[in-house]
């Protein structure tokens, strides 16, 4: 019992010194180049319900801009809700296009082009995947008993999280690339009475920082 308990102190000892070298992110990026942005060129940030229906355009928006923002506080954006707004039908969340294919079309059409313009949308990120998991191991036992209860053990868990972006240039209607991140970590819970969970990685924070620190340095010509 005693060696079990020295293995669980060890074990959090250990998780507290690694709050940040437990989680690590990994980054791809397929783009062509991006243009120079103007002080008039804006950039809207969006969701895509059709294929990821818990994320929605809030979500993105924080995931990604304050990052964003924080590489380059000259970026300027425009609002989703009033991209979609103005932009109304063809980007409400069930119009929102899916495909390159999908994207041409409505591009090309005259009136999206002068609302588009009178916006002053340049470019488009739209998230395109999502993805969360985790895998648990090890175990924990609780009982109870005339003298009282608790529980003894240790589990862990291996979480990953992954996000997937598109983006266009609205002026020269055209797809310039995808970025996309995963990070994976392990989460930490001994338990010597009560289960209580000593690191727990915050995996898509961190996927979110990268995404936006990229993205920021992409479109102020830093990569």
């Amino acid at each position: 019992m005693r060696k079990l308990e020295a293995i669980i102190i060890v074990t959090s000892s250990l998780a507290l010194l690694c709050l940040h070298a437990c989680t690590a992110v990994h980054f791809q990026s397929e783009s062509s180049v991006i243009g120079d942005l103007s002080s008039r060129d804006k950039i809207v940030l969006l969701s895509n319900l059709e294929s990821v229906l818990d994320f929605d355009d809030n979500d993105v928006d924080r995931c990604i801009r304050p990052t964003m923002h924080k590489v380059n506080p000259e970026l300027n954006f425009i609002s989703s809700k009033e991209f979609r707004e103005n932009l109304y039908p063809y980007f409400t969340p069930s119009t929102t296009p899916n495909d390159l294919k999908s994207y041409q079309n409505i591009l090309l059409k005259s009136e999206v082009r002068q609302r588009i313009d009178s916006l002053g949308a340049r470019y488009l990120i739209i998230l395109t995947r999502r993805s969360s998991g985790s895998n648990w191991h090890g175990g924990i036992l609780c009982g109870a008993g005339y003298g009282g209860g608790g529980c003894l053990g240790l589990s862990w868990w291996d979480r990953k999280s992954e996000l997937g972006l598109a983006i266009w240039d609205l002026r020269n209607k055209e797809h310039v690339g995808n970025v996309e991140a995963n990070a994976t970590g392990t989460g930490i819970m001994p338990a010597l009475g009560l289960p209580i969970p000593v690191y727990t990685p915050a995996t898509e924070t961190a996927v979110c920082k990268e995404l936006g620190m990229r993205l920021g340095q992409l479109l102020s010509g830093q990569e």
